[in-house]
Formats: structure tokens, sequence, C-alpha cells
């Protein structure tokens, strides 16, 4: 079978595993090289990729500083919790993958309109948006990464991977929904453990990446079964990430407070001498346009960093959001790295302009309030300026009773001096488990 596409978004050679078991089927992929002499005219370096050429400027996000809702799904009914985990978008952008608690996996769809636009009024309706894939509840998720080259032109490529509770690591198809195969990380006493964290090696998506409990195993893609690689920790690596320019190189947290580089050659460790973060690490992620910096969040923790990997003594800058409870609150780069966006358990969408600072040297930050609840995730679109956002948390709803609606049978001989000293009850939280998708472009406004 014979596919054109990019040397970013596909290897030259993937062999797929099939969905049953583990054997596997080759697929080539086959790039569109030019003649010989165009080539000694234009080096790879020079010649933009497909995905480069189609990021508008980044220079107008949040220009004028609104965000303009799009499309949304709700999972707004309270007695079933379906609370959001997050959101990424997928590597070519025609869809987003979201987990919602106790309903499994989901996948929505770019509405058509969307695409190649340059501007948006703010009076286009609001698309709803249904789900085009749906793996159905199962066990509590707890990590997904899209494969780095998934293109939906390919179908063979169209897949992510997930990490449940009690469960390995599963590769699945996101045309269909169904379970491709799986990868199975064993620890001391040969037992299946789940990882944590996931990710895939950036350059082609040939290796996966699991974080476990004390150690970090590897997986040949086209091998499913055992990792073929593990290097041991002295803590949880409970989220990970690897540069695409140094993709040996990698940075993992732990939920006790730690943050270290790994150099899977070698298994050399080294560990950042002062950590300010206050509670255990959820989240690290490398700047897309200088891969020298990364970024790190922790839970129940306001602080967000941002650290040189030359220098892991202490942070360049420490940025601020809320974060007030256990969630895995989420932290995205726009695709050239202009923009750093984060959630905030208040609703709160946080972004830092990364190419301007304000007047004590950090990144100028601006505040968009556009949820009631928990915003947990955050996405940018790869190639338009267009932002996912996912929330909702945990709710502990009290019983009626407990509210002062409960019903009393002595109700019309209370005497109206005695209830009105009942102090009143606070008032019940505003439940929003939802998927957004958000314009932060060159916006159509009126002027009104």
């Amino acid at each position: 079978m014979s596919l054109e596409v990019e040397n970013h978004l596909q290897p030259q050679e993937t062999k797929w595993p099939t969905e049953s078991n583990d054997e596997k089927e080759t697929v080539s992929g086959q790039t569109n090289l030019p003649p010989d002499d165009e080539a000694a005219m234009e080096t790879e370096e020079q010649k933009p990729t497909v995905v480069e050429r189609l990021r508008p400027a980044e220079s107008d996000f949040f220009k004028d500083r609104t965000c303009i809702e799009l499309a949304r799904s709700s999972w707004d009914r309270p007695e079933f919790k379906h609370y959001l985990q997050g959101c990424r978008w997928s590597p070519d952008g025609t869809c987003v993958l979201t987990t919602v608690n106790d309903d499994g996996m989901h996948i929505v769809e770019l509405p058509t309109d969307l695409y190649a636009k340059e501007a948006i009024g703010e009076d286009r309706p609001v698309d709803v948006l249904t789900s085009a894939v749906h793996v159905k509840r199962g066990a509590h998720v707890y990590d997904y990464a899209w494969y780095p080259g998934m293109n939906s032109l390919q179908p063979e490529t169209c897949c992510w991977i997930a990490s449940r509770r009690h469960e390995p690591i599963h590769l699945w198809d996101a045309f269909t929904g169904q379970l491709r195969c799986s990868y199975k990380g064993y620890d001391q006493f040969d037992e299946v453990n789940s990882a944590l964290s996931l990710i895939f090696s950036p350059d082609d998506g040939s290796t996966i990446y699991g974080g476990y409990v004390k150690s970090i195993k590897s997986f040949d893609l086209n091998v499913p079964g055992r990792e073929t690689t593990s290097w041991s920790l002295k803590s949880t690596a409970s989220c990970m990430a690897i540069a695409y320019t140094m993709p040996q190189t990698m940075v993992y947290g732990s939920w006790n407070r730690h943050i270290s580089m790994l150099d899977t050659r070698s298994g050399e460790q080294v560990s950042v001498s002062k950590n300010p973060h206050s509670a255990g690490v959820t989240w690290v992620d490398f700047q897309p346009d200088r891969e020298e910096l990364f970024v790190s969040g922790a839970r129940k923790d306001s602080k967000i960093c941002l650290w040189d990997v030359r220098n892991l003594a202490t942070p360049v800058h420490i940025l601020h959001r809320t974060c007030a409870n256990n969630q895995r609150v989420h932290l995205d780069f726009s695709p050239r790295g202009h923009w750093l966006v984060s959630g905030d358990t208040r609703g709160i969408l946080q972004v830092w302009n990364l190419r301007e600072t304000d007047s004590d040297g950090c990144p100028k930050q601006l505040s968009f309030p556009l949820h009631h609840d928990s915003l947990n995730g955050v996405s940018f679109h790869p190639t338009a300026p267009i932002l996912a956002t996912s929330t909702g948390q945990e709710h502990i709803t009290l019983p009626a009773s407990a509210n002062g609606n409960g019903d009393d049978d002595n109700d019309d001989d209370t005497d109206q001096s005695t209830t009105s000293a009942v102090p009143a009850q606070p008032a019940q939280p505003k439940i929003e488990n939802s998927l957004t998708l958000w314009w932060i472009g060159k916006a159509l406004l009126s002027d009104g």
C-alpha cells in the first residue's frame, strides 16, 4: 500500500500490529521527494513542512482580548458525575480526544466550516458537538496520547494509546474505537502494572514510554507485549516529556515533588536542586521553539515553573494560577511557542505571552473567565487559532435534608423567629462538565 505523506507526519516504514494478536503487517510510507537539482537548492531545514505553512501568525492570538465560543459538548447531569479529564487535539487537527469520568473516551470532530478560516464573527451560532467515536465506560483513565504521525487520510495512522486502572497500555483505533493491541509493563513480581503517564517518541512515534511506580518503561510500537527497556527510579513517574530535538533526553516529574532528567541511552539521571512546587508534579512539557526550556505544574499548587535544561538549579520564571484540588490541570504551548496557557480550578483560562514581558520581567499574563467549574484541560489546535478546553470535577452533593429543605411535619407550627435564626446553607456549586472549542484569532466584532 503506497502512502504519500510528509516525513514529520509518518515514518518511512511503520509496521502496525493487528487488532487481535501480536502478528504485524507492514505498511510502507512513501514521501514525495524533489528532483536531485531541487534538493540541492533547498535543504530540509530551509523547506517548511506542510504543518508549518498552515500555522497562523500567533501574534494575532488573543489580540482582541476575547474568546469566541465555537462549539460545545456537555455531560451536565450531576447524578452521573461525568466530569472531564483533559483534552488533546489530534496531530492533524481534525478532532479532539477527551476522557470522561465513568463514561470512557470520546473523540469529537472539528466543525467543517472552521477549516481554513481566517476570522470569525461573534454572532456565529455555537455548534453542538457529538461523539464521532466513543470507547464506552471502563476503568479510570490515567493518561492518553495521540500517535504523533496521525493523519486522517491514512487510517492506519489514526490511533491513540491510553492507560487505565488495572490494565496494560492499550492502542485504540480512532476510526472504529476498537482495541488494536496492548503493551504490558511488569513489576518485580512479574505482574502487569498500569502506567500512570504516557508519551510517544516525538521524532517518529516508534517508541512508547510509560511512567510507572518507581520505573519508566519503553515499548516498541511494532511489537505489542512486554517492555523492551526499563529504567529504575526512586519515585513514581507521574508525567513525562521529550523534546523533538533531543529524542534521547526525557524530563519527568513525580508525586513526591521531584523533577528529573533521564538520558535514555546511558540511564543517567539529574534532578533539579531547588524545586519550588509544594505538591506532586502532574505536568511537564517542552517549549516548541526553544526546546531547552520546559514547564512544570503540580496539583494543589498555584505555581507554574519555567526551567532551562542547561541550569536546573532554579526556575527561569515562576508564574501563577489557581489549582485548589488534586486534578491534573493541563498546560499547553502554542505550536510556535508564542503562548502558554493553563487551566484553573476557578474556570479561568490563564494565558501568558512568552514574547512580551511585564515590568517585573515575567511574561505578560491575560485571564479569561470562560467556565463556571474547574477548567482542567487546554489544548491548542496545531494549525488554526482554535483552543479546546475541558471542565469538571467531582462534587459532593448534599442531600436535601442537609440543605435545610427536608420535609418537616411541624412546619406550620414552627415559630417564625426561630426559623429566621437558622444560618443559611452554602449554595450548591455550579456543575459544568463540557468540552468547548474557542476561537482565539482575528475576530469580527460588532461596534456595540
